[in-house]
């Protein structure tokens, strides 16, 4: 799957299935600032379409602003999850944050790309549908806007920092 931000503004509904290899090509076309917000570190992001297109943004651009706003660790921690150890080796580069209890929304999954680029999974894990869109969705300058409140209220979180003895 291909898309072009700011040019394509067809909104493509791909297989729930598909779901990460959608988000990748969101971050693959994005040049600058992603902003992903997801209810936990889990399959989503672990992939290696993700993380690979994750990487070359943040190695693209000493402006690259790369943003994750998650509800719950506890299982990325335990398990070792692949986003995690990126963050750890570009900190500068790959910020990761953990909600407060009154932001959680165990169904709000979203990705916007340059604030007019928009992946949506409500409903994440199982979400009824699937939204992708390049350009030109109203719905992303209001889920940037969203995004930005809720990070300014959220933390890092102590367990994803790297102990080095």
């Amino acid at each position: 799957m291909r898309v072009r931000l700011g040019e394509d503004d067809t909104l493509h509904h791909p297989d729930p299935t598909r779901a990460a290899e959608a988000l990748a090509a969101l971050i693959r076309a994005c040049r600058r600032r992603l902003w992903l917000r997801v209810p936990a570190l889990d399959a989503l992001t672990a992939g290696p379409a993700v993380l690979d297109a994750l990487k070359a943004l943040a190695l693209s651009s000493p402006q690259a602003d790369l943003r994750v706003l998650f509800d719950d660790v506890d299982q990325a921690v335990k398990r070792g999850h692949g986003l995690v150890h990126l963050a750890r080796r570009l900190p500068s580069r790959l910020h990761l944050r953990q909600t407060q209890p009154d932001d959680a929304d165990p169904a709000l999954c979203f990705a916007v790309a340059e604030r007019t680029g928009l992946f949506e999974a409500a409903g994440w894990p199982r979400p009824e549908r699937l939204d992708l869109c390049a350009h030109a969705l109203p719905r992303a300058p209001r889920r940037a806007e969203h995004f930005g409140r809720v990070w300014e209220r959220a933390r890092s979180n102590p367990e994803l920092r790297e102990l080095r003895l």
